[in-house]
């Protein structure tokens, strides 16, 4: 998907997608030399958190 950086930190990048979404995606998922203004194409990917694994810390 087409989008825009609107800002970036050392870790992170503001991307603003063509259909209005924005997401914030780590700076090592960027193409190498990025900048802020540049047009990427990413494919952005749904998050998925598991936690499978209970801890008993008692």
């Amino acid at each position: 998907m087409i989008g825009k950086i609107l800002d970036m930190s050392v870790t992170d990048a503001f991307i603003s997608f063509q259909d209005g979404t924005t997401m914030d995606v780590g700076v090592s998922h960027l193409p190498p030399g990025s900048k802020v203004g540049d047009t990427i194409n990413i494919e952005p990917r749904p998050t998925r958190m598991t936690n499978d694994k209970l801890v008993d810390f008692f």
